[in-house]
């Protein structure tokens, strides 16, 4: 099992990678703070192990633990703050989808996390974000079916 901060140099890692998966080896590891060596073997382990399945930084099954926890939130907008909002909630891995809505919301998204206590933070998070002006959050107990 990695230490603590081995995984969370790994979740920072793939962070940077899903916002610009060109980026140079460099360039990560000055970001990382560490040695480019180390990058470079960091990655070598996450694709062999199945978290990173491709580039443009495609993650597989082995990146989300089997004990997600998942939340669907609506969020009030402030007018004309859609821009800056979405381009945040981007940035976060754990939101995984964003969809635009007509009605009282505006936005949809769904956030998984590994804990209940992650997922609590991100939607934290959310309602606090500027432009944001109210969000309603459910959590997902079950799939029914997906098509």
């Amino acid at each position: 099992m990695a230490r603590p901060s081995d995984a969370a140099k790994d979740r920072d890692l793939i962070r940077i990678l899903s916002e610009n998966a060109r980026l140079p080896l460099s360039d990560i590891a000055k970001m990382l703070g560490v040695s480019r060596a180390t990058v470079q073997g960091r990655l070598a382990r996450l694709e062999r192990d199945g978290v990173i399945a491709g580039y443009t930084t495609v993650l597989g099954k082995a990146a989300r633990p089997a004990t997600t926890i998942a939340a669907l939130v609506m969020i009030e907008l402030e007018v004309k703050r859609q821009g800056g909002v979405v381009a945040a909630l981007k940035k976060r891995p754990e939101i995984v989808q964003c969809y635009t809505l007509s009605g009282h919301f505006d936005l949809y998204v769904k956030v998984e996390c590994e804990t209940a206590s992650d997922l609590d933070t991100v939607i934290d998070w959310i309602a606090e974000m500027d432009g944001v002006r109210r969000t309603t959050s459910s959590v997902i107990l079950a799939r029914k079916f997906e098509r």
